[in-house]
């Protein structure tokens, strides 16, 4: 019976086996991808960013790392040249509450920025991304109030990201055509 039992149990752990391996070469055939990661053209394995503010660059930086690319110090060095033109992160109140104080917010994020390449032509026309996230001002809770506007800015800043690496490689396939 104890053998039995003990051949059933290795038996179990080799079917186990086999379906994780089967479903990570599923994934892996598909084109899954570790998140934060994306596919980029060589051209866009070196970037440089001008006039972004430090979470932007920050998150761009990570994105880039992740895609085993990275952003470089001189536009001589890059393949795209990100030029921000303007950037803005607004807090609106929308309601108060009978307290005098906000109990909901908006964040407002607005960036204008064009790509060129490194002679300085301009792969695209300037560019647009405006955000708006609303929250809930729990005025009982002032510390998790921070924490959730912080963590919304935050969530942002990768969206933008993630964008903007998206149009650069619009600009770059457009260019190539």
């Amino acid at each position: 019976m104890f053998k039995r039992w003990v051949f059933e149990k290795q038996r179990m752990n080799h079917l186990s086996r086999m379906v994780l391996f089967g479903t990570l070469a599923l994934l892996l055939g598909c084109g899954y991808h570790l998140r934060g990661s994306i596919e980029m053209p060589e051209v866009l394995k070196n970037v440089y960013v001008f006039g972004a503010s430090v979470p932007l660059q920050g998150e761009l930086q990570a994105i880039m790392k992740a895609s085993k690319g990275k952003i470089v110090g001189s536009p001589n060095d890059a393949g795209v040249v990100v030029k921000v033109l303007r950037e803005d992160m607004r807090n609106r109140v929308l309601t108060i509450g009978s307290t005098g104080k906000s109990s909901e917010s908006e964040l407002e994020y607005y960036l204008r920025f064009q790509f060129f390449d490194s002679k300085e032509n301009a792969l695209m026309d300037e560019q647009l991304i405006e955000i708006s996230r609303e929250f809930f001002n729990d005025q009982t809770a002032v510390l998790a109030k921070g924490n959730e506007e912080q963590l919304i800015r935050n969530e942002i800043y990768k969206q933008v990201a993630r964008m903007i690496l998206a149009r650069a490689r619009i600009a770059v396939d457009t260019q190539k055509k």
